[in-house]
């Protein structure tokens, strides 16, 4: 049976190689370089990469949470699923960038081939097929999440494989029972699947109904299975929304986060529902016009999520869909299907602070107009659908050269790339504290993924500056001490150092290796820095004194004194900060005028890597003056002062240190 099956396979793709063809161009384009591009790690490819070691090998995370089924991650959550399919490649290859990615790249290989299937199932012509490969090989948005760690990209394409079950079912009940069971995992992909799964299920279960597909006996069992198998998740949301105890069991555990992600992505939970939902739909036609929402791991421009061409196709498709089930033909049942899909779709982002990574749900459906759109054209307009076909195909060309050409250059540092190897290399060569730089967005868990730690020696050292928050931060664990920018005096001690941190030069008193972005420097003696004052606080002096991550900068557009004022884009990596060394000790305290954009930027003071003052920075358009309360600080200790960006814009002046 398997060689007559094998059999006809060969037969079909000798008669039609363009499928096929299609598949391995887009397979060498999402293997072509894995592992290395991008290069780096995002914090939360660190993250859900560490976290699967630790469960893999020790049975807890680094919060130790014995096998949850949610992650708390840096405090606020982190989706378990990615984590748990990632474990049999660490396990087999250790616990490496590749490793991580490896869960990304086979779903992407996955999703073309079920791509491919459901259009099969979806359309009777029989080109479907090969224009649905073709549009989906050269995707965009696919390529690009096909090749890093984020774990809310596998909600999509398990959608995907459940929405294929489900047309199935409409021919063979069996089926449904796939559908239950990837619709139910779905869940434990991501945040945004509490809000889009239940209204899907909801619609699908009524169109299977109302066309007799299946049996009441089997809907009440494929219902049993879901509750059973979402059970838990449920009793994740109850926990953290109500603030309840969680639960240990022996085979798995149900956290309580110190803040709940969810009510940070979508509004559902937030009680803002109707204040906001407006705001989130305009950003959602923003980037579905656009193709862009400015984050570089989403999207390249003028690329977008399907190239620049693809909305009119869009529109075509979806007139398409709209007008052939009024008519009772085959296909009507399956296009009400994808056009349920695209529905709660949209829906989700009323309620959903949007971006491409959390609408990422929507995007096959999208590529599946296109498909649709372009089925049409070919057949009204011929030449002009060839037209068009060469259009994206020279797009395509023109994607791939910058993204192999162009983008390393862009996402390296946003992913913080040498900085692992910058952490082995100090690791290796110094048995003493390491001191780490705060230009990297939650330094500590790279340490832990790259060093490969303990968890349960991290839980027994860590200390966090702001225990209890949405994102923890470690000021310490073991040897390894965050957020240095520059030498301590005194100590014998290696230091990772961002390149444009001011870094000595190699000399008797110190060893320096450079890296692409980050640079160890070892004291070989105990070296004293000097005094350093405060300084430039109004920004005058344009950068002079202060040290500014990407994002961030010096402008004229709106300062609240003299020519000039510092800003921050959002982003809760944003920072700005100046190390300094007093020569007279005392109390001192920090002032600070500020307008924002949105809340959660912070603004510090750091006294030997402990932070002694800290302040939330509130919204307001208009300037506003921020004081933090008395922080003793001795003579030559050394001493930042820290703003960290949020979720919106910030603007900051007149910064005063005063005792």
């Amino acid at each position: 049976m398997l060689s007559t099956r094998f059999s006809n396979w060969s037969s079909y793709f000798k008669s039609n190689p363009w499928p096929l063809l299609l598949f391995l161009l887009g397979a060498v384009i999402r293997i072509f370089y894995f592992g290395s591009i991008p290069g780096g790690l995002n914090q939360d490819e660190a993250s859900i990469g560490y976290d699967a070691y630790a469960i893999l090998h020790y049975g807890i995370d680094r919060n130790g949470i014995h096998l949850p089924i949610h992650l708390i991650a840096w405090g606020s959550g982190q989706n378990a699923l990615y984590a748990y399919l990632s474990m049999p490649f660490i396990l087999l290859f250790g616990l490496t960038p590749m490793s991580v990615r490896a869960i990304s790249l086979i779903m992407g290989l996955l999703g073309m081939l079920v791509f491919y299937l459901l259009s099969k199932e979806l359309f009777t012509s029989r080109t479907a097929g090969i224009v649905a490969m073709f549009f989906i090989a050269i995707n965009p948005w696919h390529i690009m999440m096909s090749r890093w760690a984020l774990e809310s990209n596998l909600f999509p394409t398990l959608i995907l494989f459940s929405v294929y079950m489900l047309l199935k079912s409409f021919h063979i009940p069996k089926w449904s029972y796939g559908f239950t069971i990837m619709l139910a995992l779905s869940l434990y992909a991501y945040g945004t699947s509490y809000f889009f799964v239940p209204i899907f299920a909801l619609g699908a279960g009524i169109l299977l109904f109302y066309t007799r597909a299946l049996k009441l006996r089997t809907i009440l069992w494929n219902c049993a299975l879901f509750i059973l198998m979402s059970l838990p998740i449920f009793l994740f949301i109850m926990i953290n929304r109500l603030s309840l105890e969680g639960i240990l069991t022996p085979l798995f555990s149900i956290p309580r986060l110190t803040t709940p992600r969810v009510e940070q992505v979508t509004s559902i939970f937030g009680g803002q529902l109707l204040h906001t939902a407006l705001s989130n739909f305009r950003e959602f036609l923003k980037i579905l016009i656009s193709g862009s929402d400015g984050l570089p791991w989403n999207s390249i421009s003028p690329y977008g999520y399907a190239y620049p061409i693809a909305l009119p196709f869009v529109l075509i498709g979806l007139i398409f869909m709209l007008t052939t089930i009024r008519n009772r033909g085959r296909e009507r049942t399956g296009l009400l299907v994808i056009l349920l899909w695209l529905f709660v779709s949209v829906l989700m982002t009323f309620v959903t602070n949007v971006n491409i990574n959390r609408m990422n749900v929507i995007f096959y459906p999208i590529i599946l107009l296109i498909v649709a759109g372009f089925m049409w054209l070919s057949k009204k307009v011929k030449v002009l659908a060839i037209l068009s076909a060469v259009t994206f195909s020279l797009f395509f060309v023109l994607f791939t050269t910058v993204y192999f050409r162009d983008y390393p250059k862009e996402i390296g540092p946003a992913f913080y790339e040498s900085f692992g190897e910058a952490i082995q290399y100090a690791s290796e060569e110094s048995a003493g504290n390491i001191y780490v730089t705060d230009k990297v967005n939650m330094p500590y868990i790279y340490v832990l993924f790259y060093e490969q730690i303990n968890p349960h020696d991290f839980l027994a050292t860590v200390n966090y500056s702001n225990p209890g928050g949405a994102f923890q931060q470690v000021s310490s664990f073991g040897r390894y001490r965050f957020g240095y920018s520059s030498i301590v005096p005194g100590e014998t001690a290696t230091y990772i150092l961002w390149n444009g941190d001011p870094t000595p030069a190699e000399s008797d008193n110190y060893s320096v290796k450079r890296f692409a972005n980050y640079t160890v420097v070892t004291a070989k003696t105990g070296v004293v820095e000097g005094i350093s004052e405060f300084t430039n606080g109004g920004f005058e002096e344009g950068i002079s004194g202060w040290s500014f991550s990407s994002g961030t900068g010096v402008a004229t557009n709106n300062p609240y004194n003299g020519s000039y004022l510092a800003y921050l884009d959002p982003g809760f990596d944003k920072t700005i900060t100046q190390s300094i060394r007093i020569a007279e000790p005392g109390e001192y305290k920090l002032g600070i005028m500020v307008s924002a954009g949105g809340e959660e930027g912070r603004v510090g003071v750091r006294v030997n890597g402990v932070v002694r003052a800290e302040a939330e920075i509130p919204a307001s358009e208009v300037y506003q003056e921020l004081t933090l309360p008395m922080v003793s600080i001795g003579q030559n200790e050394q001493t930042e002062i820290f703003i960290k960006g949020g979720k919106g814009w910030i603007n900051i002046d007149e910064v005063r240190l005063e005792r």
